[in-house]
C-alpha cells in the first residue's frame, strides 16, 4: 500500500471518529439537558388529520407551561422521566380506540433557546381506521356457555369502529365466564382480519376451554384465636365442587366482612400443574392474618350544641371478636359535659351490643342492642329524665344488589323528681314521646357507580309500623317507594329519572301522625325552585306543618362539558299533601331548570337554577340551589 493510500485510510477512520464522538457529545448533552427536567413551552403536533390538535393535547401527559399550573406545582409542565412513555401511551389509546389499529407515533424534545425550555414535538402516522363487519367465536368449548359468550360478542355493532382495548377486555370477561363455570385454564385470544381493502374489519375469537376442574381440599393457616369452623361457613365452596373463580373472590370479601382478619389469601397449593391428578383437582391453601379478638377504643371530641353551650364528649367501648365463639360483644358508654360557661354533666350513656353473624343458620347478622341514658337533674333541669330502648335488627344479602333491612325498637322514657300532673305538662312542652316500631327496608342497587351513576337502577321500600299493639304515645303506619333508572341516551349524555311516593296513616287511638313524622319536600334534593322543606300543608301562621302523602317525579339529563365540569337540565313535578282528594293535575308543583356539577372526589359538587311555573296554589318564582351530590 503506497504512502498515499495510508493518508486516506487514516483521514477516514480519523473522520468516522470525529462523527462518531460529535454524535455521542450531541447526545450526551441532550441526555444531561433533559435530566435538569426543562420547562415545556409548547407542544406541536403533525400528521394528524382526524383528531384536532386540541383533542390531541388534551390527552397527553405533558402540559404546555402556564401561571396557573407554575402555581399548582404541576409535574406535567416539565419533562419527566416517564413524560415520552405516557404522553405516546395516551395518544396511541386514543387512536386505538376509535379503530387505528396501525398507528405510529414519535416524539421528541427539543431545545428552545434562550431560556432552553422544552418544545415537544409529536408526529403521528394514524393509518387506516376499520370498523366492526362481523364477530364470530370459534374454538373447543361447551356450546352451553354461547348465551353468556354471545352477550360478550353482541357488545361489538357492526359499523362501529374497532377498539382495541374493548376486545381485550371481551377476551378477559370470555376467560372469566369459563373460569366461573370450572375451566380456569382457559385460553382466549382474537384475530382481526384487516387484509380486505375496505375499512371492514372482521374479528374471530378463538376459544380453548381445557380440562373442567374441581376444588381440591383447603388447608387453613393462621386461625388461632378464632374456630377455623368460623372459617369454613364463610367460604361459598367445598372439596369436590367445580371450580368458579367467583367463589374464590366472595370467599375472600365474605371472610374479610366478619371483621375478624387484617388480612387473608386465599391462592392455589399447586406450585407444578404439569401432573393431571393436581391440575384438575387443586389443593388451596388460605393463610390468614387475625385481628386481636379484644378491642378498645376512646374518642372525645368538642362542638357547640343548640343552646350554644360549649361541650364536650367523651367516649370509649370495649369489644370481644369471639364471644360465645363466633359472637361479638361491645360494651361503650358516653358522657357530655358543658364546659366553660358552666361546668357540669349534661347527659352520660350506657350501651351493650352482641352480634351474631350467621342467625338460625343463615348468613343474616342480627345486632341486639341495649341502651339506657339515666339522665342528669340540674339547675337548668330540676327532674330527671331517663330513657332506654332495646332493639334488634338484621341484614340479609341476596347477591350483590340486593339485600332486606328489618327490625323493631321498643323505648321507654320515664321521669323522676316531680308530681305525675307536672310529668305530663313536661312531656308535652318538650315533645317527649314513647316510641316502639317494626320496621322493614328492601333495596336493589344495579347503579356501576354511586355518585356518578350512567347505567342501572336503585329500587328502595320502607315500611314502619309505630305504635299498636307495641305500645307507646303514637300510632300509625309509614309507607315509602322510590325508583330511579339511569342510562346513556346518547354519546356523553346520561338520562336520570325518578319516582317517589310515600304515605303516612295514624292507627288505633291516634288521630294524627306527628309533626316530625312527617314527609317535609321541596329544595335541592326533591322539587327544585322551592325553599327547603317549604312545601305541603302550611299552619295559620305559613310554616310548613308536612305532608301525609306525597308524590315526586324527576326527569334530568346529564352531560360533560369540559374536565370534571358536567351541566345538566331538569323537570321536577309533585307536592305534599294531607289528604287523598287533595291529589289533583292542578295540584301538582312544576319546575324546571339547568345545573353546573364539578365532579370532586367526594362527588358532585352542584349549582343549580330552578324556576317554577304557575300552577294552582303556586306562584311562579325561581331559586338557586347549593349543594354536594346529585339530587338522585
Amino acid at each position: 500500500m503506497s504512502k498515499a493510500s495510508y493518508i486516506l485510510l487514516a483521514a477516514i477512520v480519523l473522520g468516522i471518529f470525529s462523527l462518531g464522538n460529535a454524535q455521542y457529545t450531541e447526545e450526551q448533552n441532550v441526555r444531561r439537558w433533559l435530566r435538569k427536567k426543562p420547562i415545556i413551552d409548547s407542544i406541536s403536533i403533525e400528521g394528524n388529520s382526524f383528531f384536532t390538535d386540541a383533542r390531541i393535547k388534551t390527552s397527553l401527559f405533558s402540559r404546555r407551561s402556564s401561571i396557573i399550573l407554575a402555581l399548582k406545582a404541576d409535574r406535567r409542565r416539565r419533562v419527566q422521566r416517564e413524560t415520552v412513555m405516557r404522553d405516546t401511551s395516551e395518544a396511541k389509546f386514543l387512536y386505538l380506540s376509535s379503530g387505528f389499529l396501525g398507528v405510529r407515533l414519535k416524539e421528541e424534545f427539543v431545545p428552545l433557546p434562550p431560556d432552553s425550555n422544552a418544545l415537544v414535538s409529536i408526529t403521528i402516522d394514524e393509518g387506516r381506521r376499520f370498523f366492526h363487519s362481523h364477530v364470530d367465536l370459534t374454538g373447543d368449548y361447551d356450546r352451553q356457555f354461547d348465551r353468556y359468550l354471545f352477550k360478550i360478542k353482541d357488545r361489538f355493532k357492526e359499523g362501529r369502529p374497532v377498539d382495541l382495548f374493548k376486545l381485550r377486555q371481551a377476551g378477559y370477561d370470555i376467560k372469566s365466564v369459563l373460569a366461573n363455570h370450572g375451566y380456569p385454564y382457559a385460553r382466549t385470544t382474537f384475530r382481526i382480519d384487516t387484509t380486505v381493502e375496505s375499512d371492514r374489519a372482521g374479528v374471530t375469537f378463538i376459544i380453548e376451554s381445557d380440562s373442567l376442574v374441581h376444588f381440591g381440599d383447603i388447608n387453613i393457616v393462621g386461625a388461632d384465636r378464632f374456630d377455623t369452623s368460623l372459617v369454613r361457613r364463610e367460604l361459598t365452596f367445598e372439596p369436590g365442587d367445580i371450580y368458579r373463580r367467583k367463589d374464590i373472590i366472595d370467599s375472600q370479601e365474605r371472610l374479610l366482612h366478619t371483621g375478624y382478619y387484617l388480612t387473608l389469601r386465599l391462592h392455589s397449593a399447586v406450585s407444578d400443574t404439569s401432573q393431571s391428578a393436581q391440575r384438575l383437582n387443586p389443593g388451596f391453601s388460605l393463610t390468614l392474618k387475625e385481628k386481636r379478638a379484644h378491642y378498645v377504643s376512646l374518642k372525645t371530641g368538642a362542638a357547640q350544641d343548640s343552646i350554644k353551650d360549649l361541650t364536650w364528649s367523651l367516649s370509649g367501648s370495649w369489644g370481644k371478636r369471639n364471644f360465645l365463639k363466633s359472637r361479638l360483644l361491645e360494651i361503650s358508654a358516653r358522657s357530655l359535659f358543658v364546659i366553660f360557661t358552666e361546668w357540669r354533666l349534661k347527659e352520660h350513656s350506657y350501651r351493650v351490643r352482641i352480634t351474631e353473624p350467621w342467625f338460625i343458620g343463615i348468613r343474616m347478622p342480627l345486632t341486639l342492642t341495649g341502651q339506657i341514658e339515666p339522665g342528669v337533674r340540674s339547675l337548668v333541669q330540676p327532674y330527671r329524665k331517663q330513657t332506654w330502648y332495646v332493639s334488634a335488627n338484621t341484614v340479609l344479602n341476596r347477591g350483590e344488589r340486593f339485600r332486606i333491612i328489618t327490625g323493631f325498637q321498643y323505648e321507654q322514657v320515664n321521669i323522676y323528681g316531680v308530681s305525675k300532673e307536672a310529668e305530663e305538662q313536661i312531656r308535652e312542652e318538650k315533645g317527649i314521646s314513647i316510641r316502639r316500631k317494626l320496621y322493614i327496608n328492601a333495596v336493589r342497587d344495579s347503579r356501576e357507580n354511586v355518585f356518578i351513576p350512567s347505567q342501572g337502577s336503585l329500587t328502595s321500600f320502607r315500611i314502619e309500623y309505630i305504635g299498636g299493639f307495641l305500645g307507646g304515645d303514637d300510632s300509625f303506619y309509614l309507607l315509602e317507594g322510590s325508583w330511579s333508572r339511569y342510562q346513556r341516551v346518547w354519546p356523553g349524555w346520561i338520562s336520570a329519572s325518578r319516582l317517589r311516593g310515600g304515605m303516612v296513616q295514624e292507627t288505633g287511638t291516634s288521630t294524627s301522625v306527628p309533626t316530625d313524622d312527617r314527609f317535609y319536600i321541596g329544595g335541592a334534593n326533591t322539587i327544585r325552585g322551592f325553599a327547603e322543606n317549604s312545601m305541603g300543608p302550611k299552619s295559620e301562621l305559613g310554616n310548613p306543618t308536612g305532608s301525609d302523602i306525597i308524590i315526586i317525579v324527576n326527569q334530568e339529563f346529564r352531560f360533560p362539558i369540559f374536565g370534571k365540569l358536567w351541566g345538566s337540565i331538569f323537570a321536577d313535578f309533585g307536592n305534599g299533601y294531607r289528604y287523598r282528594a287533595d291529589i289533583k293535575w292542578n295540584n301538582l308543583a312544576v319546575s324546571y331548570g339547568i345545573g353546573l356539577q364539578f365532579i370532586s372526589p367526594a362527588g358532585p359538587i352542584r349549582l343549580d337554577y330552578a324556576r317554577r311555573i304557575r300552577t294552582k296554589g303556586i306562584e311562579p318564582d325561581d331559586k338557586f340551589h347549593f349543594t354536594i351530590l346529585y339530587a338522585f
